[in-house]
């Protein structure tokens, strides 16, 4: 397990404090993280690439949940997203020294290597959404697998009358509303156009026009077919505009969404590997902390929304065809 907790470049504090930092029902956002990491039964070694002093500080915050219970491993941070996940990839690695090239290992075993990655700005995450997610991950078929949560899981968490909630934009898809929920299993090994993660982390924020235009520039003329990209990129956004005035399901309005089949396969061309998406039933891992007021209304709801997650997973124990319809 490989955890981005940096703030640098594209990195956005919050209240002017590194997000991972920030404390939540009296620990930092970090050590919540990490304990959902530890008692999930399908990790082993925890890596986590970040401020390493500052890493150090909050893992000594005397009401920390994280016990301990893997081995965990803190990594100074690079300069990129880019640069810190593949850094904490190669550290997974048997016998990785920073001196020695990644390259010996493209004719080994490890060539096929996945590792899963997540953020570490998502103090809902809990142990159960990370083992639906591994479960749910053939790595004999696809080598990067993209979580993410539909619009009726995240209901549960939209603003009600009395406490406050949140409510977040989706990728309006012709056949499924959803969003992305911070989990990755990935062959890096695997992953042809590798700078293209670094790209679309720096323009994640595409509500803002800047970030739509420079993620448009970068997707023009870098590799054959762009038009084709830049044509879905531009859907996309024209299916949050339409559902954003509830013009969505209007039959003339249909046929600008994509379907969610086309948009792996276009992402597995761009990527230059096999790429797929991966839903699961639980909403903890897609509530990050963007601003201040998710980060307010995330305090105000967490032990409510934690119990939800929890009744949520003793449910679909009993029921696991409903996990697999969610």
């Amino acid at each position: 397990m490989i955890i981005a907790a940096g703030n640098r470049r594209a990195s956005r504090a919050v209240l002017g404090t590194n997000k991972i930092l920030l404390p939540v029902a009296g620990a930092p956002v970090i050590t919540h993280v990490l304990s959902a990491v530890e008692r999930a039964r399908c990790t082993d070694r925890i890596f986590v690439i970040g401020d390493t002093a500052q890493l150090e500080e909050a893992l000594a915050s005397p009401h920390s949940p994280f016990q301990g219970k893997r081995p965990l491993h803190l990594l100074e941070q690079y300069h990129t997203f880019y640069e810190n996940v593949w850094q904490g990839f190669l550290h997974t690695l048997p016998d990785y020294a920073p001196e020695t090239g990644w390259q010996v290992y493209l004719d080994r075993p490890e060539a096929d290597k996945a590792a899963l990655f997540m953020s570490g700005d998502i103090p809902l995450a809990t142990p159960q959404e990370i083992e639906a997610f591994v479960a749910s991950c053939d790595v004999t078929r696809y080598d990067y697998f993209l979580g993410m949560t539909s619009a009726q899981v995240l209901r549960a968490y939209y603003p009600r009358h009395g406490p406050p909630g949140i409510q977040m934009a989706y990728f309006n898809l012709r056949d499924v509303r959803i969003r992305q929920n911070n989990l990755h299993m990935v062959k890096p090994f695997r992953l042809g156009n590798r700078f293209y993660i670094e790209k679309m982390y720096e323009y994640r924020y595409q509500k803002e026009w800047y970030n739509i235009l420079k993620l448009c520039g970068e997707l023009i003329g870098k590799q054959r077919g762009s038009l084709q990209f830049v044509g879905a990129f531009l859907r996309l956004h024209a299916a949050r505009l339409l559902a954003r005035y509830g013009l969505r399901d209007y039959r003339l309005a249909r046929p600008i969404c994509i379907q969610l089949q086309a948009v792996c396969s276009l992402l597995s061309q761009l990527l230059s590997t096999r790429f797929t998406i991966v839903t699961t039933p639980y909403g903890g891992c897609t509530l990050d902390i963007d601003n201040a007021e998710h980060y307010a209304v995330l305090c105000a709801n967490f032990t409510a929304w934690l119990s939800h997650q929890e009744a949520l997973a003793r449910d679909l124990k009993d029921n696991p065809y409903d996990a697999l319809s969610a």
